[in-house]
């Protein structure tokens, strides 16, 4: 086996089933760097010529625990868009019962839309937002796919999809800030459940900017299809409006692009609940990623996972902020110690990775993991030396809403977490909570700096519908 085969963390005997399908005389595989596992395939076919692949791995799967939103799922959506629609996305090349994988076509674009001229980005989510709106006017009793249900009233389309997020819980790890703002959000979402839908539709679920690629002014494929299912159209707005955060493709405004959907789709713009659902999405990450973060497996990446939480957290108080008319609250800062005696250990380590490991590494997902575990080696040092007065903040502003005494701050989330869980509160203690998550948030992303500074960039544009 060669060394890449080795390295890949992909059997022996899947390779061989991927280079027998593919008709290939020879084989090799690079892991790319993203948060989402995927591989690049690249061959020589028998015949003499050089072809590219995607490859996905359903690990869970593997496991014998694909959950509700497996790879096998995704595989057969797409194979429905390919054979019986007109949206663009990667094809299906191959599937594997046996290894759990699934080959996908390499199409030509990127995902970088933020990147592209602001001329081509107008023209893009132009023609995006008509790929969407022709995606929703697809009969959804035609999509024949297991696993794909249509909500039975107007809650459900939201309630259904949470319901599907929930059992990646890990109910076992101890609670945190993250686990706090989850359990809240939860109750959130429930307590403010849209009544009302004008249509069921098909949704990718994750739509948007960074999940579709372009090329010369042209969307050439919709990808990413996992948390695709049935359900109000204003959740797939929600959700664009949450991909232009991470990539800004609007000029700051998305209204024209909503508006110029509603006149395709037929539908009738409604504010509250796209916000709404951009609540949704985000509520669906916090109560996910943490899954990813407190017991990673060494090859995912790590720090992008917890710099990723970390802004999810925050954006989240952000759109419930947004949803009740709320902005920023005043918050004590988190004002970082010069200790340099105490974080000196951490500081000499992340040198070292970032000086004397780095230059000599070729493979870019190496390169990547090293950056990575230099990133968390830093912020390990703010949390180090100024953790315990971001806890001390946290721990009055639970005691505030509370109205105890707790001395431990673990005693006091515990104590949080459970009066939130199956809670319907009146507005004046949501937005109590909003603001208090919003502090905790904010001093959490002040720590965690040396990891999310590769989203500085971000802020949600505006909507006016």
């Amino acid at each position: 086996m060669s060394k890449i085969e080795q390295s890949a963390n992909i059997s022996a005997a899947a390779l061989q089933w991927v280079k027998e399908t593919l008709n290939a005389s020879q084989i090799s595989v690079e892991r790319m760097v993203v948060r989402r596992e995927a591989w690049l395939v690249s061959i020589v076919t028998k015949a003499g010529a050089q072809e590219r692949y995607f490859l996905r791995i359903d690990r869970n799967a593997q496991r014998g625990h694909p959950g509700k939103r497996g790879l096998k799922r995704e595989t057969l959506l797409i194979g429905f868009l390919n054979d019986q629609t007109n949206i663009p996305a990667q094809r299906i090349v191959a599937w594997s019962d046996e290894h759990c994988i699934a080959i996908q076509s390499f199409e030509a674009g990127r995902a970088e839309l933020h990147r592209a001229p602001q001329a081509e980005q107008h023209e893009v989510m132009l023609e995006f937002m008509a790929i969407m709106a022709n995606m929703h006017l697809i009969d959804v009793k035609d999509v024949d796919i297991p696993e794909f249900e249509i909500p039975p009233d107007a809650p459900a389309h939201s309630l259904m999809e949470l319901d599907a997020v929930d059992p990646q819980v890990n109910r076992h790890s101890s609670i945190d800030s993250t686990t706090i703002l989850g359990t809240f959000g939860k109750s959130w979402l429930r307590h403010h459940v849209p009544e009302h839908v004008e249509r069921t539709c098909l949704l990718q679920g994750d739509t948007g900017a960074g999940n579709f690629l372009f090329e010369a002014g042209r969307v050439t494929a919709v990808v990413d299809w996992e948390w695709a299912h049935f359900g109000d159209p204003m959740e797939d707005l929600g959700n664009v409006w949450l991909r232009d955060f991470f990539t800004p493709s609007c000029n700051g405004d998305l209204s024209v692009y909503f508006s110029r959907y509603a006149e395709l789709a037929g539908l009738q713009l409604d504010l509250g609940k796209i916000t709404y659902y951009l609540v949704h999405q985000l509520v669906r990450s916090v109560i996910s990623l943490p899954r990813l973060t407190r017991a990673p497996d060494w090859r995912s990446t790590v720090a992008l996972n917890l710099g990723y939480q970390a802004l999810c957290d925050i954006t989240l108080c952000e759109a419930m902020g947004l949803y009740h008319g709320v902005t920023r609250p005043q918050i004590e800062p988190l004002t970082l110690s010069t200790d340099s005696d105490s974080g000196e250990l951490y500081r000499v380590i992340a040198d070292q990775l970032e000086q004397g490991v780095a230059p000599d590494l070729n493979d870019a997902f190496a390169r990547s993991l090293n950056a990575g575990a230099a990133e968390i080696t830093r912020y390990l040092e703010r949390r180090h030396v100024n953790g315990p007065r971001a806890d001390e903040l946290e721990l009055q502003g639970i005691n505030g809403i509370l109205g105890e005494r707790h001395q431990q701050l673990a005693d006091a989330r515990l104590a949080l977490n459970l009066m939130l869980t199956n809670w319907r509160p009146d507005e004046a203690m949501e937005i109590a909570l909003i603001e208090h998550c919003w502090g905790v948030a904010s001093r959490n992303m002040t720590l965690m700096g040396p990891l999310v500074q590769r989203w500085d960039y971000c802020k949600l544009a505006t909507v006016n519908v």
